[in-house]
């Protein structure tokens, strides 16, 4: 009787257990719908239009290759940030370099005022104004680089949305066909819906444009003001 009992509680535990897994696939399978949603919810089958002729679908042509232009701006945009690291490893070398000018200059300064030598002395406070200016200039470069990667994260956001846009343009094309053609690609087919598509994704696409417009401005100010200590830098070592 007893071990009877201790194999219905063993039962019990595992059907427990059994049903928390199935209420984790459950729950995980729900929250995975919920966060892997875009893409488009109005598309035409394109073997809806094959009888179509394919002079009477040359918009539709025309607006796969403005996903094709979308598509390289994407990988334009991202081929850009894998350079900008590297461009942001030699900045970061290089202000490690500014930092060990300051520290020499500073020691020199020390020696030229224990040495009490006053030539020596004018010397190293240049030298020390000298090596405060390449720091800067190597600080300005971060910054400028920094602000550079917002923006170009930024471009291929835009880049992205340029994506969706044309794809929405694509599939709003081909429902204008199949209407032309007479034509139902599924029961609740309406034209209205797919323009409204193509209108909500290219106004996200015109949204990131000002955004990108915006970050662009901000990226170069940030590289004159770096341009312009450079200058600074290279007039005080008399270059």
């Amino acid at each position: 009787m007893r071990a009877m009992t201790m194999e219905r509680r063993a039962r019990g535990r595992l059907d427990a257990g059994h049903a928390g897994v199935l209420f984790f696939v459950a729950t995980g399978t729900l929250f995975a719908g919920a966060f892997c949603g875009g893409g488009l919810s109005y598309k035409v089958d394109d073997a809806a239009l094959d009888a179509v002729p394919s002079s009477d679908r040359q918009a539709v042509f025309d607006a796969r290759r403005d996903v094709e232009i979308a598509q390289g701006e994407k990988r334009t945009a991202e081929s850009q940030l894998d350079s900008l690291e590297r461009d942001r490893d030699i900045a970061e070398k290089e202000k490690q370099q500014a930092q060990l000018e300051v520290e020499k200059a500073n020691a020199e300064l020390e020696a030229a005022i224990q040495a009490r030598d006053e030539n020596r002395h004018a010397s190293a406070n240049h030298g020390k104004d000298v090596a405060a200016l390449g720091l800067k200039a190597a600080e300005a470069k971060l910054d400028w680089l920094a602000q550079k990667k917002t923006w170009l994260k930024e471009t291929r956001t835009a880049a992205e949305r340029h994506v969706s846009a044309a794809d929405a343009k694509v599939e709003f094309e081909k429902a204008k066909v199949a209407k032309q053609k007479g034509l139902k690609p599924s029961d609740d087919f309406e034209v209205g819906k797919f323009e409204s598509q193509w209108k909500d994704k290219n106004s996200d696409w015109e949204s990131a444009k000002k955004d990108v417009e915006s970050e662009d401005r901000s990226t170069k100010k940030r590289q004159e003001s770096w341009q312009d200590l450079v200058n600074q830098h290279t007039k005080s070592k008399g270059g």
